[in-house]
């Protein structure tokens, strides 16, 4: 069981594990992609789209699929960080149901992801590969100390951020089908 753990292929990201587990908690069959800056140097956007269906399912220390979610996004967030600015913005774009129902859209700054660490720490790191532009690139990322401890703070940390809609034409907003 422990070598499983030890070299457990997460494809919730593209992710592959190698190295102990501590805290990991894995995401299962995510994609995440970030687009193309576009000329735009404070911004970035990003998808991260998961098959799951209910997110309330509890995974791991009380967390429910959707807090591991939003752990996964500020790792990431957190990794791509850090070489830019403190109010540097990812704007996330979760989905469900493998892209079919869209639970929003969550503005993550650099500061907001480093001051989660500073609050959380790091447990250990993961080697993530996410596609920019269909390009996938692999980066070791630090991993979120998540525990029973300290679990109920971190859900409502997720809950203090709320996702927002998409300003498009039709507006997209969170529980709107994307079919």
């Amino acid at each position: 069981m422990i070598k499983k753990l030890l070299f457990l292929e997460l494809s919730a990201l593209g992710m592959t594990l190698f190295g102990t587990v501590a805290n990991a908690i894995p995401v299962s069959n995510a994609n995440i992609n970030f687009a193309g800056a576009g000329g735009d140097s404070t911004s970035r956007t990003a998808t991260f789209v998961v098959p799951d269906k209910n997110t309330t399912k509890l995974v791991k220390d009380g967390l429910r699929l959707y807090e591991v979610h939003l752990a996964k996004m500020i790792e990431v967030t957190n990794d791509f960080c850090k070489d830019r600015d403190s109010k540097y913005v990812i704007y996330w774009n979760y989905e469900v149901e493998d892209g079919k129902i869209f639970m929003g859209q969550y503005a993550l700054t650099c500061q907001f992801a480093k001051n989660t660490f500073q609050k959380f720490g790091s447990s250990t790191t993961e080697n993530v590969t996410v596609n920019h532009r269909g390009d996938p690139t692999t980066v070791k990322v630090s991993v979120l100390n998540l525990n029973s401890k300290n679990a109920k703070e971190f859900a409502t940390l997720v809950q203090s951020i709320k996702p927002g809609c998409i300003e498009a034409n039709p507006k997209i907003c969170p529980g709107d089908r994307l079919e």
